[in-house]
């Protein structure tokens, strides 16, 4: 019976070193998935800022009346000048395809955009107008895609869709 003791002192501390060791992996994992979702978010924010950024920019060179040479400069200036492109590098690293389609999507229907804007189209054209609904729903296809890799939720609209 003298080897009862120490067996049970070996189980107990076998078991408290277990649960200890389990407990630190289960919060290792919580903590870094909570900072692979952040960096996601503040990455996706980035993203959707710039394009409509590109877009606003976009849309404000097609109100003016430029000479066609005059209007694919600075449309293409707009492009160049923005981030778009290393943001979008950026989520092709970090994101998962579900949300990858919608932003490519998104990304080239404003290059679509610019090209139009690019040819001195003003934004009365039925060709800008087409190209900017268009533009707008690939971004709330990318928004909604976002969100539901975050595991935000999305307010129903009137009419029951998502």
């Amino acid at each position: 019976m003298d080897w009862l003791a120490p067996v049970n002192t070996l189980t107990g501390a076998a078991i408290g070193i277990g649960s200890t060791l389990l407990a630190d992996r289960l919060r290792w994992r919580r903590d870094r998935e909570a900072l692979n979702q952040d960096t996601r978010r503040q990455a996706y924010a980035a993203f959707m800022a710039a394009l409509s950024d590109v877009y606003s920019r976009l849309y404000e060179t097609a109100r003016e009346t430029l000479p066609a040479s005059d209007a694919r400069t600075a449309a293409h200036e707009v492009f160049t000048s923005s981030n778009l492109y290393p943001l979008r590098y950026e989520l092709a690293l970090i994101a998962p395809w579900d949300v990858m389609e919608p932003v490519n999507q998104a990304f080239w229907k404003v290059r679509d955009l610019r090209d139009l804007v690019a040819t001195g189209t003003h934004t009365d054209a039925a060709d800008f107008r087409a190209h900017v609904g268009d533009y707008l729903k690939a971004t709330e296809s990318a928004q909604t895609a976002m969100r539901r890799d975050l595991g935000t939720s999305w307010p129903q609209r009137a009419g029951g869709g998502a």
